[in-house]
């Protein structure tokens, strides 16, 4: 609305000097003064734009900093403000020319006033839309920020389990060798009967060949098996969160003439029962903690169709299975 009376009084003042004579020439001056301090006013408007536009460039370099996926839009809004600013130093040349071309083009500078005006205005809203867009991606920067720190929060809580799960993996492993270390000092004088000991994923397996436990064809425990079992029965009952699996396993020869034994299945089965049967009643492991297994022949150990493969693969294997719970309920977090 200023904009537009100071518009009305210089068409005014344009309409007037065509019409009156020279003895009111002082008047005319006086109402070009008056316009002028008008054309200074919409200078200093304009130098305040020009203000607006500076802070508006500063908040556009901060919003550079704070998101790499908003660079792009940032670059683009920087280029039309410079444009803008060039924009705007062109109308204040503009005004600038206008003001000193006055006496000698009125009508001129009138219509270059009225254009200016109105590109002001297209400005001003120009400027306002882009405020708007400020806002919106200020707030965007914000959801922005705030889910990186709830995922950051996560990674940390994250960090924290698995190095917890590491450390009691650790503790495991720990637990695992120190039991291995004591079952072959126990059971140091079988090694050479068929008894190996080693750790596969996180268990022990004690591996005891039917030439130490059984004689072949046969389900019932030899006296140096039986030695070797009161000694592992011993390590056994030091373990109590050790959970115990007795796997029976068999050669690929069916089976003949063995009773009420019917093929490898039940070879496997029978011997790995008699296995658990000692252990609880000679070695007085407690029954709750061992499970019996028969695997027959489908586990070998050597796949070769030789007399010595066989022999490897007639065996009783006594795994030892450590407690997991605690792992499991970090993995399930």
């Amino acid at each position: 609305m200023k904009y537009l009376r100071l518009l009305i009084i210089f068409t005014f003042a344009i309409s007037l000097s065509a019409c009156v004579s020279m003895g009111t020439f002082e008047e005319m001056q006086s109402q070009r003064d008056s316009l002028q301090q008008s054309v200074d006013s919409l200078k200093n408007a304009v130098a305040s734009m020009q203000s607006r536009i500076d802070n508006l460039t500063t908040e556009n370099s901060s919003l550079k900093n704070q998101g790499t996926e908003k660079d792009k839009q940032i670059a683009d809004f920087q280029n039309q403000t410079d444009t803008l600013k060039d924009r705007i130093r062109l109308l204040e040349n503009n005004l600038q020319i206008a003001s000193q071309n006055y006496e000698q083009s009125k009508s001129k500078n009138s219509a270059e006033i009225k254009k200016l005006l109105g590109s002001l205005e297209l400005l001003q809203k120009d400027v306002a839309q882009r405020e708007q867009k400020l806002k919106d991606y200020e707030q965007a920067l914000a959801v922005r920020d705030s889910t990186l720190a709830s995922i950051q929060r996560d990674l940390i809580g994250r960090e924290q389990r698995v190095g917890d799960l590491e450390k009691r993996l650790a503790a495991r492993d720990s637990a695992l060798n120190s039991l291995k270390s004591k079952l072959n000092d126990a059971l140091l004088g079988f090694t050479n009967s068929g008894l190996s000991i080693n750790i596969v994923n996180g268990r022990v397996y004690v591996s005891l060949s039917n030439q130490l436990l059984f004689s072949t064809g046969k389900a019932d425990i030899d006296k140096r098996g039986k030695e070797a079992l009161v000694e592992l029965a011993r390590v056994l009952n030091t373990q109590e969160d050790i959970s115990i699996l007795v796997e029976g396993h068999t050669d690929d020869q069916a089976v003949k003439n063995l009773g009420a034994i019917k093929d490898n299945w039940d070879l496997s089965v029978i011997r790995a029962t008699e296995v658990i049967r000692y252990l609880v009643n000679e070695g007085k492991v407690e029954p709750k903690r061992i499970t019996a297994s028969g695997r027959s022949e489908y586990f070998p150990i050597d796949n070769a169709s030789t007399t010595e493969a066989r022999a490897k693969n007639r065996r009783t294997e006594i795994i030892l299975i450590p407690k997991l719970s605690e792992l499991f309920e970090i993995l399930e977090q």
